[in-house]
């Protein structure tokens, strides 16, 4: 590994693209490998987007079930 530092990914970014919405550049994803803070960040993250998914599976909320029509709000 280089002595560069790379500032960490900002964790908004990093929720981003865990959900496909952004791609991080080579750089930013590298660093998020070699750094255990970003690694359980993401990790923290891809466990809440888990959390979130069966939330709205057990409450069949957005997964095209009966209750389709329902609002969140």
């Amino acid at each position: 590994m280089r002595n560069e530092t790379t500032a960490h990914v900002p964790a908004i970014r990093l929720w981003q693209a865990l959900c496909g919405g952004a791609e991080l550049p080579t750089r930013q994803y590298q660093h998020i490998i070699h750094c255990i803070a970003c690694e359980t960040l993401a990790t923290q993250i891809g466990d809440a987007l888990d959390d979130i998914e069966e939330a709205l599976r057990r409450n069949n909320i957005g997964m095209g079930g009966s209750n389709a029509d329902l609002r969140l709000n």
